[in-house]
């Protein structure tokens, strides 16, 4: 008898780089052993999230030959290395005729990945899994969501990039001595996001998830500001970098990109040569290493160490309560950051895991793989509810009962005071956490009668409706929340074992 398979292919849509793979569970129902198969647009590297989009219109450019092509192509060409900073904003770019959203952006991409992926290694990409970072707003993931259907890719699961890069190296032995409570810490080109999670048996839970706008593009960026600066006195030309062509702005980001990444192997000095740039014509500019660092650890002070400090608050844990620390992303490898997370939870408890680049995509392909056979096991990890006159917290979904799916039955609430404006909080049960608000226009009736709806959706976004029949038959205002916590059963999954206390499990 033949064993059976199933297979899900993972996408992690990132800042500077997107990782695609392939997982394929071995076995009835595909839960004896996984094969991983990666797709990228060369050796062990993953595709470069960046477009070349023409000035005057034509054939957009994209991945390594726009990587290899840069400082040509930035002199008819609109370069966008950060393709997901435009989803779910206002950004538009025009070429020629045509107009340019962030969704249009990305839905050409996902269109290239899918023609490379079908040309290069005969798979043909219907539908996949995706990772989001924890602070994409609804709209940028149900933008996304458009963005990647519109390229012919039905979406059939979703999950926070830090919690799937858990998920792929839950088989590390590290991270299996009976560790109970791990940090993920993703950072990558453009958001650091981090979780903290709880493992009980097969089950993972979300204790706090956390996001950050904030990675190497905007290191890359301050370099770039700091080297200018440093050009403009050597030479002695007053253009500030703002004001110079954005071809040239750009050759200095790029720069300054490579001189950063060249540091994580080598702490010598980096010379940065710039060929035609603007008014200094060939010009040179030194980074020391000293300098490097200068610049970059006072932005993981201010932010980095910061949104790892609000995790831990959000989870009500100490530093010193978290077992293990799994550092992920591309920025996560730079040694300041690095040296600083390891001063915070100390050097024993940072794990570096292998494949880092495909952690992420791989781990949103397992927990799709899961959930068929686990429908259901996707649950709420923390009570949703509306904070009352008297400060309770009236329930509307549930942890360990609700989950991806779940609606609420319509709940009405009345006004307690004389008023125009009534004023919704929705937050956790301890009423520790707030989630978002809403305020709507009331007539002031004791009487006037307030209708709530909600229901969890698959994107792990909550939408909430309150309607208000007094102030007309339509009247009502949504409000959509973004950071809810859930669980993730894997049972069924290799090296899904339930976990005894002092228990060691080997690598698949």
């Amino acid at each position: 008898m033949k064993s059976k398979s199933t297979s899900v292919i993972g996408i992690d849509f990132g800042t500077t780089n997107t990782a695609v793979v392939r997982v394929t569970g071995i076995g009835e129902h595909g839960s004896k052993s996984l094969e991983v198969e990666r797709f990228g647009e060369n050796a062990g590297s993953p595709f470069s999230s960046i477009i070349a989009i023409p000035r005057e219109g034509g054939k957009l450019v994209f991945g390594r030959e726009v990587k290899e092509r840069r400082l040509e192509l930035a002199e008819s060409h609109y370069i966008v290395p950060s393709l997901k900073s435009y989803i779910g904003s206002e950004r538009e770019i025009i070429s020629g005729r045509n107009r340019y959203s962030g969704e249009d952006v990305t839905c050409a991409f996902f269109k290239y990945l899918r023609k490379n992926i079908q040309k290069n290694y005969k798979v043909d990409i219907k539908e996949a899994a995706l990772a989001f970072p924890v602070d994409f707003s609804a709209k940028a993931r149900r933008s996304l969501k458009r963005a990647a259907e519109r390229a012919g890719i039905r979406l059939i699961g979703v999950a926070g990039e830090a919690t799937a890069a858990y998920i792929s190296n839950r088989n590390n032995k590290e991270i299996y001595k009976a560790y109970r409570r791990i940090m993920v810490i993703d950072w990558g080109g453009g958001t650091l996001d981090i979780s903290v999670l709880e493992l009980k048996g097969t089950k993972v839970y979300e204790s706090s998830i956390y996001g950050e706008k904030i990675g190497g593009d905007d290191i890359d960026l301050e370099l770039a500001y700091r080297m200018h600066a440093r050009l403009a006195a050597t030479y002695g030309i007053d253009i500030e970098f703002d004001a110079m062509e954005a071809g040239n702005k750009d050759k200095l980001v790029s720069a300054c990109e490579k001189a950063k990444i060249a540091f994580a192997f080598d702490e010598g000095d980096a010379v940065i040569n710039l060929k035609k740039y603007g008014a200094f014509g060939d010009a040179s500019v030194t980074l020391t290493y000293a300098t490097f660092k200068d610049i970059v650890i006072p932005m993981i002070k201010s932010r980095a160490l910061k949104a790892i400090s609000a995790a831990m608050k959000q989870a009500q844990v100490s530093a010193s309560g978290i077992d293990a620390v799994i550092m992920a992303g591309g920025s996560s490898g730079l040694k300041p950051f690095a040296h600083a997370v390891a001063n915070v939870f100390g050097k024993e408890k940072i794990i570096l895991p292998e494949n880092t680049a495909w952690s992420v995509a791989a781990g949103v392909a397992l927990l799709s793989l899961n959930s068929g056979q686990t429908a259901g096991k996707y649950m709420l990890n923390d009570d949703l509810g509306v904070v009352l006159s008297d400060g309770s917290v009236f329930p509307i979904f549930r942890k360990n009962v609700d989950s991806i799916g779940s609606k609420a039955d319509p709940i009405n609430f009345s006004i307690v005071e004389d008023t125009q404006n009534a004023h919704f909080v929705f937050a956790n049960a301890e009423n520790t956490i707030v989630y978002g608000k809403l305020n709507i226009n009331v007539k002031g009736f004791l009487q006037e009668n307030l209708q709530l709806a909600a229901k969890i959706n698959e994107d792990q976004t909550v939408m909430i409706f309150v309607r208000n029949r007094y102030m007309g038959e339509e009247y009502g205002k949504r409000l959509e929340l973004n950071k809810l916590t859930f669980y993730y059963d894997l049972e069924g999954l290799p090296g899904a074992e339930e976990i005894e206390e002092g228990a060691v499990y080997d690598e698949l």
